[in-house]
């Protein structure tokens, strides 16, 4: 009587094996490849102990590299700066520049017959009625200064002057006036006025010790509130 042996493989089991080998070999040929310290040797040991030795080694390399790194990222974050202060005393010192604005960039009663003219040329208005300014009138101020400065007329007349203003000065105990006092324009306040300007053609600069004093200057000043232009500033 003749018993023959029947192996039964499992088509299943031998893919299975086929995917684990070729996942190996991928690894494996990486390894070998990398550019990476230390792997290369892992991948090439023919015995534990250099293994155990070359995965220590990378481990420990490892560590300190990123030990490194993490200190240099948390020092750009601590955002470490050195400043560098040198206090010079100066004596005696200028006394600091004051500029002053009033409110509003132009004066009713000088400003209202010339504009309200030329809203009548718009035939926005058809009346001589200067002691209000409509709405639909206000909308075309910017307009009306555009026009003056195309035709390179001056609006020094329609702004508030110093003079009129300026009820009082007295720098240290010593009496001043608008004319100690620099004028330049500004496109939301009309002219400004500042004390102690230092320019080109201007020497004298006031110290804060002149005439004897502690730096001190008394100002008074009548705005004119009753002069502001509606819907430009509130007066």
């Amino acid at each position: 009587m003749h018993i023959d042996t029947i192996f039964v493989i499992s088509t299943t089991a031998n893919r299975a094996r086929r995917q684990t080998g070729r996942r190996r070999s991928i690894i494996r040929e990486y390894a070998l490849n990398t550019s990476i310290h230390g792997i290369p040797g892992i991948a090439r040991s023919r015995s534990i102990h250099n293994t155990i030795f070359w995965s220590i080694s990378f481990i420990i390399f490892t560590g300190i590299t990123l030990y490194f790194v993490i200190q240099e990222i948390r020092s750009y974050f601590e955002y470490s700066t050195q400043t560098s202060v040198n206090i010079i005393s100066e004596w005696p010192q200028h006394f600091p520049a004051f500029t002053i604005c009033n409110l509003a960039p132009v004066r009713y009663d000088r400003f209202i017959e010339s504009f309200a003219n030329y809203t009548a040329t718009l035939n926005i208005t058809n009346t001589n009625d200067t002691t209000s300014i409509s709405l639909l009138q206000a909308k075309h101020m910017g307009d009306f200064f555009q026009m003056k400065i195309n035709q390179n007329e001056s609006l020094k007349e329609f702004f508030f002057p110093l003079d009129a203003m300026l009820m009082k000065c007295v720098f240290n105990g010593h009496p001043c006036s608008a004319v100690n006092f620099t004028s330049f324009s500004s496109s939301s306040y009309g002219v400004c006025y500042t004390f102690n300007a230092k320019l080109k053609n201007i020497n004298h600069i006031h110290y804060s010790n002149e005439y004897g004093g502690s730096g001190r200057l008394n100002l008074r000043f009548y705005v004119h509130s009753h002069q502001y232009v509606p819907y430009i500033r509130e007066g």
